[in-house]
């Protein structure tokens, strides 16, 4: 008799998300690495992000306080970049320095990839390894916000 496979734990702490945007790949890819663009589409609706730092080079730092739109403080995220390979692929840590109701503290690590697709980009985000499924889950109801904010910013252009 065949025993039951354990669940995967480390792929049950991996977010992957895909979304198609009616654009370019290499706006898109800038979309990320511009200072006043991803202040506009990072966060969930009630977020008016500010960037801080950003650098846009391996080994650069980038920094985004996720101001609240009624005006109050909240969390900073902050991060180094590993990988810029323009406009294929994005790679960086993650770190809510402070803030955060569940994640503050906590390191993990960001790829972004970007397929072409007769004139439109498939990004794939894949973000790992969080410390439980609800800080995941947490961070996959920010990033699809986000997505939907980029989708809109990226019409407007």
């Amino acid at each position: 008799m065949a025993s039951a496979k354990p669940p995967d734990i480390e792929s049950d702490l991996v977010l992957v998300i895909t979304k198609t945007f009616d654009a370019p790949r290499e706006r898109v890819f800038d979309a990320w690495l511009d200072p006043d663009s991803i202040a506009l589409w990072i966060g969930t609706r009630d977020i008016r992000a500010e960037t801080l730092e950003l650098t846009p080079h391996v080994g650069g730092r980038y920094r985004i306080h996720m101001r609240r739109t009624d005006g109050s403080s909240g969390p900073i995220v902050s991060g180094t970049y590993r990988e810029i390979a323009r406009p294929e692929r994005l790679i960086f840590t993650w770190t809510w320095e402070s803030g955060h109701p569940v994640a503050a503290g906590q390191d993990t690590l960001v790829t972004v990839t970007f397929a072409e697709r007769s004139g439109r980009t498939e990004m794939t985000l894949k973000h790992e390894v969080f410390s439980s499924k609800d800080v995941r889950d947490r961070h996959k109801e920010g990033w699809t916000v986000s997505f939907e904010k980029m989708a809109e910013r990226l019409a407007q252009a």
